[in-house]
């Protein structure tokens, strides 16, 4: 049976799923498996058996059948307990649908083998961003402007770096920028090497990148979201070196 349903998640689409490989907690594996089942494959249940089949030969995930069983026993909400063929198996409930969806607001990891995927699903976040943007990332051209393209959403956009690739073609297109899509757009840059760590700040929380924006794709990297706290400490540092930074 096992053979049977990892054949379904093979033929699966799991585009627009959280990435499975970013995903480290067992139990948070497990409830992924599940949800992709119900929802991309046509599984509606599965055994632990089946679980760790599709976790071992769909994804290199070694996850085994009585872990899953200990991890998923005592679910309250998450999942509810069924029998398939006299076992034992499991159908994730809107409880752990909604754990597992959250997951994708909070990690998202880019692959280089899957590069468009994965800059899709950077788009995607930028479009939800709202207010004034504050961007700081170290090394900025013009492809850090077709991503920030993605924040039609925002009201304005203050760009902070150190060090800017062909600034004369950079002024260009970010005056074209601001005529084109009318989001006033600032790009300032700080005379001392005092920026290390690529991040979004909007008005509801901050997202930090493991890469500089234009080179999404070309390697591993993550996209995490963080919480209003960070967000209000670090916005504090931004401000300063934003005041003291001359435009380009």
């Amino acid at each position: 049976m096992p053979k049977d349903v990892v054949a379904a998640f093979r033929n699966a689409d799991t585009s627009g799923l959280p990435d499975i490989s970013s995903i480290e907690d067992p139990r948070l594996q497990a409830l992924w498996t599940l949800h992709a089942g119900q929802a991309r494959a046509d599984v509606p249940m599965m055994t632990p058996s089946e679980i760790s089949a599709v976790l071992r030969d769909v994804y290199g995930i070694a996850l085994a059948r009585q872990r899953i069983e200990g991890l998923l026993a005592h679910e309250g909400q998450a999942v509810v307990k069924r029998k398939k063929d006299r076992k034992r198996a499991y159908q994730i409930m809107q409880a752990g649908i909604a754990e597992v969806e959250g997951i994708s607001a909070s990690v998202l990891l880019i692959q280089p083998d899957r590069a468009l995927t994965s800059l899709r699903e950077t788009e995607t976040i930028l479009g939800t961003l709202s207010g004034t943007v504050k961007i700081c990332d170290p090394y900025v051209d013009g492809r850090t402007l077709d991503l920030l393209v993605e924040c039609r959403g925002v009201t304005a956009i203050e760009l902070l770096t150190m060090n800017v690739n062909n600034r004369s073609k950079m002024k260009r297109d970010a005056r074209a920028f601001v005529q084109q899509y009318g989001i006033p757009l600032e790009v300032r840059v700080v005379g001392q090497r005092v920026l290390h760590d690529r991040y979004v700040i909007d008005e509801d929380g901050m997202l930090l990148f493991g890469t500089s924006l234009n080179g999404l794709g070309f390697k591993q990297s993550f996209v995490v979201a963080l919480g209003e706290d960070i967000r209000d400490s670090v916005e504090v540092t931004f401000d300063s070196y934003w005041k003291a930074a001359s435009p380009l």
